[in-house]
């Protein structure tokens, strides 16, 4: 095994190490290389990184990708000066010198003006995720702009689970510890059943746990992707499951009464008192939050070591202020929701809802302990997660956290067979070097805070100083990621704000906005009155040909030295006791074309516009673990480890450096393209590490509360008239828009939900021929989903060619396949479909179900931005299947 063998010409057949480009899951490959051309691909046993030699079918079909014709060859301009959706851009190879100086002296005009008129968004997808957060998000960091416009990847991705991921567990998003874990409630999102967070791991992971006897039950609309593996499926109605998960709440409380008390008490704010004013009633003279300490009865500030038993409930008198714990809130505000009334709202009967909480408790088993490495930790055999059928919602800030206090009221959270992180976020690192070392943190008010992140960290809290960014996150304080600028009222929004300034340059990384993000006329209607765009992208597709005027040609992930793809600790690496299994991804053939490594770009682009000093000195930061978050300010270290400010360097050095750093001056690159990979057992308090950092996660969330007032103020001036009961910080029940902004006897009944298929990423893998013919063979992927029984009463057969319309009037047209593995008022698509003619394979497959919604303030999460991706719409037959 050496992957740099291909740069002996007398080797003619070997295996080259590297991490596989199918997806944001980044799993250790080796890819067999025969006469410079590589051949085949697959996972790597020794490692914990991926499936232990497996791949799925994605992965194993990246190399397809490699090899594909239409991929970008060299720069690109656009002489088609006219831009919109469907236009040929009539394409003009240029050389590099022609593509950096343009971009360049178009980055300088919009710093000048304004640096916020840069507006930059990226796509975590095939082969480019840490490019994109880190690389990426560095660049224009340096130019001065936060103006991020995520995109679809944000919004309909996990602006509610990630900002919750990192609240609760420092992480990206959440997992079952499938290693101890007995009873595993799924609510949506298909880890471990070949999609979502670390994909090919998950597998091998859930599979072993269902061989070891984890019972799971899935409650989702559909039940031929993770129902199919489950011991039950629950149908229920898209975006209701918050009813339920604050029936069992009610049930556990009130009915059961077994729940994680001491957890309560030691590890959250649900003891920290609140006032009258829904705030924290806090010390005088350090501003602290206090709680009731029980066996002195009186009021200490949470880090008081003399602090022993907090109070849960009652009613105490501080400094003349009557107030209560936030816990005796909660449980007083969850009273109301029944078993019942949870049915009626989602389907799920109530016995069935009751049985639920019944089991969560029975399988907690509250108060035991488990010895692992000769330490002893709490024992939590259960978890409750979910993924995008529970946050890409109206109500997805509400909906995703009532999820998390199920695990929060078992005190099943970063313990044995509980939720953990995806990843792992504690790393007391390599046993020679000490690095990468890591770990979260008690932080403002002593809440949990990410110790290593890679966007606009969620805590500490944010201030609310807007309006002035496109995004308006500088409004919305407890949001990391929303669907502004790319919606319907953002033009008339901006009018109200004043137009402080207008958009100049749009940079995207990897991405199709147009595709990835709600309706691409309201993607057309912001791109297209932004006078220039450059993308780097590895194929064409609907955004660039529709909108960019430069396009640069990034490498292939098998092309390329990518330092950035092995720091994904907190978002895909192994969870639970799996070892430590770090990748490198490198080159295992050499690069065609007239190409560039992508942080090589970010480098010379730098060095032209003026930027080098802070573009290196954020990347020094970041993978020196000074200070892992896009805000650096506070950096006081000015020591260099990696990279001086003024050194000018390229990816393959960088790499280098930073390997050595990590593992020590004999472990550099070239020990890496010997030797592939490196591994070390990771030790159970890394893995299980809630009790050994000091730090509380939320039950109460007061600075939803604190920021109202504010976020009330300045969006009421600019004309968003938000439901602002829904900023409390006591979760709640609020219903979907789908619920409320239609009679229920409307004939748009149907209720449309898109969900993610194994084999695809972002639409990127339409485009490869191997997996267009698998999805071909797979009766899903490119149909209609439809309940047989619906189906029957509407007088539609199976494999009719069927319209879908919204009550807005769009429409998509697509074969009906029927099931009875799907709610009888639900309709699923993959989401895909597409024209450009970069892409020929994928032209014109699939139906884009973006197109049936709608983006605006009225389907956004207030808090958190998330975006309701579910439409109400009704179906009809166009053609017959015998007419086709």
């Amino acid at each position: 095994m050496n992957s740099k063998a291909y740069t002996n010409a007398d080797i003619k057949d070997y295996w080259g190490y590297s991490v596989c480009s199918g997806c944001y899951n980044l799993c250790g490959v080796k890819i067999r290389v025969v006469d410079g051309v590589p051949v085949a691909i697959e996972g790597v046993p020794e490692s914990d990184l991926g499936g232990q030699g497996g791949l799925c079918g994605r992965g194993v079909a990246t190399i397809m990708d490699l090899h594909d014709p239409n991929r970008l060859q060299y720069p690109v301009k656009r002489t088609n000066p006219k831009k919109g959706l469907y236009e040929d851009p009539k394409w003009e190879r240029i050389s590099w010198e022609e593509a950096l100086g343009t971009i360049t002296e178009k980055l300088k005009a919009a710093m000048e003006y304004d640096p916020r008129s840069i507006v930059w968004s990226f796509t975590p997808g095939p082969g480019t995720p840490f490019k994109s957060t880190i690389y990426t998000s560095f660049f224009f960091l340096a130019c001065g702009s936060l103006n991020q416009a995520f995109g679809g990847v944000g919004s309909q991705c996990g602006a509610a689970a990630h900002h919750a991921g990192a609240l609760m567990h420092a992480a990206w998003d959440i997992l079952p510890d499938y290693r101890y874990c007995n009873f595993l409630l799924r609510c949506g999102g298909n880890e471990g059943h070949g999609g979502g967070r670390m994909a090919a791991t998950s597998m091998r992971q859930a599979a072993a746990a269902r061989d070891r006897g984890m019972r799971t039950v899935v409650m989702d609309p559909i039940g031929f992707r993770a129902g199919a593996d489950a011991d039950e499926w629950i149908p229920i109605l898209p975006a209701t499951d918050i009813a339920v998960f604050l029936a069992m709440a009610n049930l556990i409380v009130h009915e059961i009464g077994i729940y994680d008390r001491d957890y309560i008490r030691h590890k959250t704010n649900g003891v920290y008192l609140v006032g009258p004013d829904m705030l924290f009633v806090r010390d005088k003279e350090s501003g602290k939050p206090l709680i009731w300490d029980e066996k002195d009865s009186k009021a200490k500030t949470y880090d008081d070591p003399s602090l022993s038993h907090p109070a849960m409930e009652g009613e105490y008198s501080v400094n003349g202020i009557k107030c209560h714990p936030a816990f005796h809130l909660w449980k007083e505000v969850i009273k109301q929701y029944d078993p019942e009334w949870a049915s009626e709202v989602s389907t799920v009967p109530g016995e069935r809802i009751r049985r639920l909480a019944e089991e969560l408790v029975e399988n907690a088993k509250i108060g035991s302990t488990i010895e692992i490495g000769g330490k002893k930790f709490p024992y939590r055999p259960v978890a409750v997660v979910g993924y995008k059928g529970v946050q890409t919602h109206q109500n997805a800030f509400h909906q995703y956290l009532a999820m998390n206090l199920l695990n929060v009221l078992m005190g099943a959270q970063d313990v044995p067979g509980g939720v953990v992180g995806s990843g792992t976020v504690r790393s007391f690192g390599h046993p020679e070097s000490g690095r990468p070392q890591f770990e979260p943190y008690g932080g403002v008010d002593g809440m949990l805070t990410p110790g290593f992140w890679h966007t606009r960290t969620p805590w500490p809290p944010h201030d609310v100083t807007g309006p002035g960014m496109v995004n308006l996150l500088d409004i919305m304080a407890d949001s990391s990621m929303n669907p502004y600028p790319y919606t319907d009222d953002f033009d008339e929004i901006w009018t109200k704000i004043g137009r402080p300034y207008e958009v100049q340059v749009f940079g995207m990384y990897g991405g199709n906005v147009v595709m990835n993000i709600i309706n691409e006329k309201t993607v057309d209607n912001f791109l297209g009155k932004i006078p220039f765009m450059f993308s780097i992208n590895t194929t064409h597709n609907e955004t660039t040909e529709g909108f960019a005027d430069i396009v640069l040609p990034d490498v292939h992930a098998y092309e390329s030295y990518d330092i950035a793809s092995s720091i994904g600790f907190f978002f895909n690496y192994p969870i639970g006791l799996d070892k430590w299994s770090f990748h490198l991804r490198m080159p295992v053939a050499e690069p065609m074309y007239d190409l560039k490594d992508t942080l090589d770009i970010y480098f010379e682009l730098a060095d032209r516009v003026g930027i080098r000093e802070k573009y290196n000195t954020f990347l020094e930061n970041y993978f020196s673990g000074k200070k892992s978050t896009w805000e650096q300010d506070d950096v006081t270290d000015t020591s260099y480890i990696l990279l001086k400010p003024d050194e000018k360097i390229k990816a393959k050095e960088f790499t280098d450096r930073v390997l050595k750093y990590y593992f020590g001056e004999q472990k550099g690159l070239d020990w890496f393209e010997e030797n592939g990979f490196i591994t070390w057992e990771k030790r159970p308090e890394e893995a299980y590490w809630r009790y050994h950092v000091d730090a509380r996660i939320p039950m109460y969330f007061e600075t939803v509360a604190r920021n109202k007032p504010k976020i009330k103020e300045i969006f009421e001036n600019i004309g968003i008239h938000m439901n602002w009961d829904y900023y409390t910080p006591l979760i709640s029940y609020f219903p979907s828009v789908i619920y409320t902004e239609l009679p229920e006897d409307s004939e748009f009944d149907l209720l449309g939900v898109s969900y993610r298929d194994t084999l695809h990423t972002h639409r990127f893998f339409l485009e490869n021929p191997m997996v267009d013919e698998m999805s071909a063979s797979n009766p899903y992927t490119f149909n209609i989903v439809m309940n047989e029984e619906t189906a029957e009463k509407r007088n539609i057969q199976d494999g009719d060619l069927i319209c879908v319309e919204n009550h807005w009037g769009d429409k998509v047209e697509g074969r009906v396949k029927l099931s009875r593995l799907i709610h009888p008022r639900a309709l699923a698509v993959v989401g895909l479909g597409g024209w450009a003619k970069g892409r020929p394979i994928a032209k014109g497959k699939g139906v884009n179900f973006n197109s049936l919604l709608r983006a605006d303030y009225k389907h956004m999460c207030p808090v958190v931005g998330s975006l309701e991706i579910v439409s109400r719409m009704k179906a009809y037959t166009v053609k017959r299947r015998t007419e086709q």
